[in-house]
Parts: structure tokens; sequence; C-alpha cells
């Protein structure tokens, strides 16, 4: 199982709320968030592969209307890391 999380900026002409709760939406997110800060939301992922992730991200949340950039931060396996 892969995890990631990817912090959205969301376009201030759309409603940020609306925005998260169609990503919380999608296939593959687990939990969807508002922030506060330099980021508008961020998303956590869950897929069997990276390439799960990649394709969730870009062929999914990128295309959510208002979604202006995403940063996607994989988290570490800790059993290679042994």
């Amino acid at each position: 199982m892969v995890e990631a999380f990817v912090l959205l900026k969301i376009s201030r002409e759309v409603f940020t709320r609306g925005v998260v709760n169609e990503v919380r939406g999608l296939e593959g997110v687990e939990e969807a968030e508002m922030l506060f800060g330099d980021y508008d939301a961020i998303a956590k992922l869950e897929g069997g592969k990276i390439h799960e992730i990649e394709n969730l991200v870009v062929d999914k949340i990128s295309r959510v209307e208002g979604v202006e950039s995403t940063v996607t931060l994989l988290c570490v396996d800790e059993k290679i890391l042994e």
C-alpha cells in the first residue's frame, strides 16, 4: 500500500469548500481538508502502487475545477529502511 499527501492551491474564483468536497469524493482519496496558510487544502491518498497515486493526482485531482497546482508528498514505507 502506498500513501501520499497532496497539497493543493485553489483559485480564489471558486468556493474552496466545494473543491475539497469534490476531491474528497474521488476514489483513492481517504481524507481531504481545508487549510490556512500557503496551501488551501490537503488530501490523503492511498493506492496499491505509486503509479496509481500518480494517475489520481494527474488525471483526477489536478482536473478538478479550481485546482491551480498540487504538491505530492509520498510517504516512506518503514520496511524499506530496515
